[in-house]
């Protein structure tokens, strides 16, 4: 089943129950930057054509072509919207369109187009498939920044929160009261629950901490849903 990673505020769109009506498996999880993953290290930034039109006029749209571009392998912009529509409301057009040639030459920026978001929908499906099925063996969604770090400690921070369940200052928490990443790992339950305040989230890590891992993709002792909380 194709799996895609929605932006939390995508949900209000509409597109996220459009995917699954497609047959996508899709969680909603807060993305530091892009509205959708759909493979590994691909990701998509979902733009209205008038929201793109004022992202560009007003010196947006090359900061966030920067930051996605840092952050996964390949970028596509999905522009939404009648594009023949957009040129009458603006007599800058020739701006906007060189705009999106830089996004695609200078930043390799792949630029998709849809009418609508059902059309958005089918359009995401479609990556999604191209990228997921092809070859073998599909490699693991990541949903992480990959940052430059400055010390031991922020690496042993940025590690341990991105476990599921676990932000930052549960990362620092855990951190400080078990004193190293191994300690982590090899904790009870009960210390996990004691320092977590939940049972439910302690049990999944030691569950994580101590269970074989298994390649083999029919296994159903664990779920993608157990990692990601709506």
């Amino acid at each position: 089943m194709l799996r895609i990673y929605a932006d939390t505020r995508e949900k209000q769109s509409g597109i996220p129950d459009l995917l699954r009506d497609l047959g996508a498996l899709v969680f909603l999880q807060q993305l530091s930057v892009g509205d959708y993953i759909v493979a590994d290290g691909v990701a998509v930034e979902r733009k209205n054509v008038f929201d793109l039109m004022n992202s560009v006029f007003d010196k947006r749209f090359f900061d966030q072509l920067e930051r996605l571009r840092e952050v996964y392998s390949k970028v596509f912009i999905l522009v939404e919207g009648n594009l023949e529509g957009a040129k009458t409301i603006t007599t800058k057009w020739k701006i906007f369109n060189s705009a999106l040639i830089t996004a695609t030459v200078d930043y390799d920026v792949g630029v998709l187009y849809s009418l609508d978001k059902r059309e958005s929908a089918e359009v995401l499906v479609t990556l999604a498939r191209r990228y997921q099925e092809r070859g073998v063996e599909r490699k693991p969604i990541s949903l992480h920044d990959k940052p430059k770090f400055e010390s031991l400690d922020e690496m042993q921070l940025y590690l341990v929160q991105s476990l599921p369940n676990v932000g930052g200052k549960i990362a620092l928490r855990l951190l400080t009261e078990f004193s190293t990443v191994r300690n982590i790992c090899n904790s009870s339950i009960a210390d996990l629950e004691r320092v977590m305040k939940s049972r439910k989230k302690a049990e999944l890590l030691y569950k994580i901490f101590n269970t074989k891992f298994s390649s083999n993709s029919d296994k159903k002792s664990a779920s993608l849903t157990d990692f990601v909380e709506e």
